[in-house]
């Protein structure tokens, strides 16, 4: 359990010798916003380094605040670039044409973050007929990684660093309602919230038993002091309480990319808490439900 002193220092000395590229799904605001920074401030500007949001005007903002990258690498000739997709996260056939756009465009990935979706205080169904909270909280970040795995596993047969790392609450314990996985008739608050944590467990370890050489994390940010605590009027009137208990999102995000520096964690699956302390899954996440739950996921998420 690394102090924030430490896990700090051991950012700091992350310096790789080629120029990585790094993906961050939901970078335009919290902790997402604040990992982009920081990564851009340690490596320099020397990373190629995509947002992807639906707010252009904030990921402007935060592009043009990092280190200018050079045009071109000095050693490689790979130019370098710093820029913004955006995506409607809540619609999976628009992540499905981000994905195609990116597998087309970029030669690798070596980081692949993503912290879309909040709180959800009430049901809403897309057009798709999936919860939009389960949409963005699960649905949409395992068909980001499971069809930009191509390019983490090109980043890694060129033996460099290839992780993922989808951000909420790691090794929860929650319990699965096998009978309503996608919560049709059971949404309620409680159920979504602690649903959709259980289902990240379960897509990282179907993909990290599935692709054994690329590092697949599910990290919980600790409570943060985002937007997403300004949702519903109730959380406004506690969060002056809450406030000195809060994490800012920088120590937060200085935490979650200790374990995509760091070459302690290279590859396999890692549950771990906001100290980064390795979690491991509970007795219930048996193999009749992590076989069912990937089973709606490939039908729900309209996996390949």
């Amino acid at each position: 359990m690394p102090s924030l002193t430490e896990v700090k220092a051991s950012n700091a000395q992350y310096a790789p010798s080629y120029v990585p590229t790094a993906v961050f799904i939901g970078g335009t605001s919290g902790v997402g916003a604040a990992m982009a920074s920081i990564y851009a401030r340690q490596t320099k500007g020397r990373a190629n380094i995509i947002i992807i949001g639906r707010n252009k005007a904030a990921a402007d903002k935060i592009i043009s605040a990092f280190p200018a990258p050079p045009t071109v690498a000095e050693s490689s000739g790979v130019v370098i670039k710093h820029e913004f997709i955006e995506c409607d996260a809540s619609v999976l056939k628009n992540v499905h044409k981000t994905t195609l756009e990116l597998l087309t465009r970029l030669e690798k990935i070596n980081l692949l973050v993503i912290s879309i979706g909040g709180l959800a205080t009430h049901r809403v169904v897309t057009e798709e007929g999936l919860d939009v909270s389960l949409v963005l909280r699960y649905y949409a970040r395992a068909k980001f990684i499971d069809e930009l795995i191509p390019l983490l596993s090109k980043a890694r047969a060129a033996g460099e660093d290839a992780k993922a790392m989808t951000i909420l609450m790691a090794a929860s314990g929650g319990n699965v309602n096998l009978q309503d996985i996608s919560l049709d008739s059971t949404w309620g608050f409680v159920s979504a919230n602690t649903a959709s944590a259980v289902y990240n467990d379960i897509m990282v370890k179907v993909q990290s038993e599935r692709h054994p050489d690329i590092a697949f994390v599910h990290m919980y940010p600790g409570a943060v002091d985002t937007p997403a605590l300004r949702i519903h009027w109730a959380l406004n009137l506690v969060l002056p309480l809450a406030k000195p208990f809060l994490l800012t999102p920088e120590d937060s995000a200085q935490s979650l990319l200790y374990p995509l520096l760091s070459p302690e964690f290279s590859k396999g699956g890692y549950w771990l808490s906001k100290k980064a302390d390795k979690l491991a899954l509970a007795d219930n996440i048996t193999d009749e439900v992590v076989q069912k739950v990937w089973d709606n996921t490939v039908e729900h998420a309209q996996l390949q």
